[in-house]
């Protein structure tokens, strides 16, 4: 942060925002790189060794970062290394899908503390999913309190578009959900931050954080559950568009005169691909009713010719759906979700086909396609990233 051209003192309000953001370049670097000097952190951000301590001397008060280790330092002598501290305190992160709810507890190093799994296979009611989250919720507050970790925020990843200015679930198609205040409500009851977000963002976010997007500031991420979803990171920064509902991929239309979708249009990306069109494609091939996707996976890997066939054309629609956004935003990355993932090396064939036709070539040479390394926890886990993002973002 600089002054300005007359030279004039920074004003209040500047020198909140230049605060923030060495705060913020302080906590990033120890979470990419563990424990750090005073002296390396000030070579690394370019901040002065005063600041440095300042800041440091404040995080410590908070107990976000401590000091952990005697270390030599250019001259002989013993340095102090801080590091994040994992007792700074605790994150909450939910993922809410069709029929479930998983929750997990973190420390602020995110190492897992808690998790579970909740079944709620007869409604689709967003009552329900609330009574049997705040339930969830209130067990690991307990979980966080009697290991003495303060709570720092509660992230959610919904199955559905969240209005990122009104602060609602907006419309989540396959849950029947419509306009829930769940940002709101949740404040208001636990006393803490809580971070709304769409599963897929949330899980862009996390694989930035912790995953195959950590050494990548541009990327797309790509779900496939029984929609299709998208995550855009540009600059290192979640990407949501002017009301939050940017990535909804799955929503494109390549097919004008395809299939319903349950959004209500027609020929939606999410009615060529997705678990439910892969096992239902199947079960018309082989006749064959009783199927899974992860048997498909597995069939297809060992040569199944029909299981092979249809990765090839969900590949291929997963190519068109986004070829147009890899030409608009020329990202490095392009990094295949859980199920995706599972099934890489069988939907790669139809995607490097499809993305030959709609890409420009030297955005298509230039990008990696990738699967996630959070696995089937990557929205999860993506919960979580809300939390962290919020305290040691370096963007103001």
């Amino acid at each position: 942060m600089t002054p300005s051209k007359n030279n004039s003192p920074l004003s209040g309000a500047d020198q909140t925002i230049a605060r923030k953001y060495n705060r913020a370049q302080i906590l990033n670097r120890l979470r990419l790189q563990g424990a750090l000097s005073r002296a390396d952190l000030a070579k690394q951000t370019g901040l002065t060794r005063s600041t440095i301590s300042r800041i440091v001397d404040e995080l410590s008060a908070e107990k976000l970062v401590h000091e952990i280790a005697a270390s030599q330092n250019d001259r002989g002598r013993p340095g102090i290394l801080l590091s994040l501290n994992p007792k700074g305190g605790a994150a909450i992160g939910l993922e809410i899908g069709v029929h479930f709810i998983s929750i997990l507890l973190t420390d602020f190093f995110c190492t897992p503390i808690w998790q579970e799994r909740a079944v709620l296979e007869n409604t689709t009611a967003w009552v329900d999913y609330i009574h049997k989250a705040e339930e969830m919720i209130r067990r690991a507050v307990t979980i966080a309190e009697q290991a003495n970790l303060p709570l720092k925020g509660i992230g959610v990843a919904i199955w559905g578009m969240v209005d990122f200015n009104k602060r609602v679930i907006h419309f989540a198609p396959n849950l029947k959900w419509r306009d829930v205040p769940l940002e709101a409500k949740w404040t208001d009851l636990f006393h803490v931050p809580v971070y709304v977000e769409n599963d897929a963002n949330a899980a862009a976010l996390g694989e930035y954080y912790f995953g195959a997007g950590k050494e990548i500031e541009d990327f797309i991420y790509l779900s496939m559950d029984i929609g299709i979803g998208s995550g855009i990171i540009s600059k290192g920064r979640l990407f949501r568009g002017a009301s939050g509902y940017a990535g909804e991929i799955g929503h494109i239309t390549i097919d004008p005169n395809g299939e319903k979708c349950s959004c209500g249009r027609v020929g939606c990306l999410e009615t060529k691909a997705g678990r439910n069109v892969i096992v239902r494609r199947y079960q018309d091939l082989s006749k064959e009713s009783d199927i899974t996707l992860e048997k498909i996976i597995q069939r297809g890997q060992a040569g199944d010719p029909i299981a092979r066939r249809i990765f090839f054309e969900v590949g291929e629609a997963l190519g068109t759906g986004i070829g147009s956004a890899i030409n608009l935003f020329n990202p490095k990355g392009i990094i295949l979700g859980w199920s995706l993932g599972q099934a890489f090396n069988q939907l790669l064939p139809g995607m490097e086909s499809s993305l030959q036709k709609s890409c420009l070539p030297d955005l298509r040479n230039s990008l990696a396609i990738i699967p996630s390394m959070n696995g089937e926890s990557d929205a999860l886990f993506g919960s979580i990233a809300l939390v962290l993002d919020e305290i040691i973002r370096e963007a103001i």
